[in-house]
């Protein structure tokens, strides 16, 4: 069956890095949909016959590229940490050691979106 109970430190543990995850994310997350609003923002200018003008780009791919890495990147390694978190605490192992792991991957997604998202923006 399982190897024991797991010790308060350890769940404890998991549980800060795992807020901790959540808050690197969400970081990222603020980073990256304020550099997409940049791409999307409204480029349109009111002329003195009341007229608008407005100026479409198209933006990069890699803006979209970047967003899927990020945002794919992270919630996978958010939705794993916990679930196999869970899985180790309920089966007796270390909790913390995955919430633990998911950190550098996070970071990597979250690095790698910033890049190509801020590349297209410019």
């Amino acid at each position: 069956m399982g190897r024991g109970l797991v010790g308060r430190t350890d769940v404890l543990l998991a549980a800060v890095l795992f807020v901790v995850d959540i808050g690197i994310a969400a970081l990222f997350a603020y980073d990256l949909f304020g550099k997409a609003f940049g791409l999307i923002h409204n480029r349109c200018t009111a002329k003195k016959d009341f007229s608008v003008q407005c100026e479409a780009i198209r933006p990069a791919g890699s803006a979209l590229w970047g967003l899927l890495i990020a945002g794919g990147g992270m919630s996978l390694a958010l939705g794993a940490a916990l679930v196999l978190a869970a899985v180790a605490a309920m089966t007796g192992r270390r909790a913390w050691w995955w919430t633990a792991a998911a950190l550098p991957v996070i970071a990597v997604c979250g690095a790698i979106g910033h890049v190509l998202v801020g590349n297209a923006v410019g």
